[in-house]
C-alpha cells in the first residue's frame, strides 16, 4: 500500500480565506477567497483520479437527476 499525501483545507474564523495545500513532491498549493473547482478538479488530476466536469441546467440540480448529459469540460 503507497503512502497517501496529507492534504490540508485551511480555512479562517470568518471564512475570508482558504488554502488548500498538499504535499505531492512539488507542492500544490491554491490560496484564494474561494478554492474554485477548477482547483479541485486539477488536484484530484494531479493524484491520478479521472475527473469529468458537466453543466446542468437549474432545474435538473433540483431534480437531482445528475445522470443526464450535461455540457462537459
Amino acid at each position: 500500500m503507497s503512502i497517501k499525501p496529507l492534504i490540508e483545507l485551511i480555512t479562517c474564523e470568518s471564512g475570508d480565506w482558504e488554502v488548500l495545500q498538499v504535499n505531492l513532491g512539488e507542492d500544490f498549493v491554491r490560496e484564494e477567497h474561494r478554492i474554485s473547482n477548477q482547483d479541485w478538479i486539477h488536484l484530484l488530476k494531479e493524484l491520478g483520479y479521472p475527473v469529468t466536469k458537466k453543466c446542468l441546467s437549474d432545474e435538473t440540480m433540483e431534480y437531482g437527476d445528475y445522470n443526464v448529459e450535461g455540457v462537459g469540460n
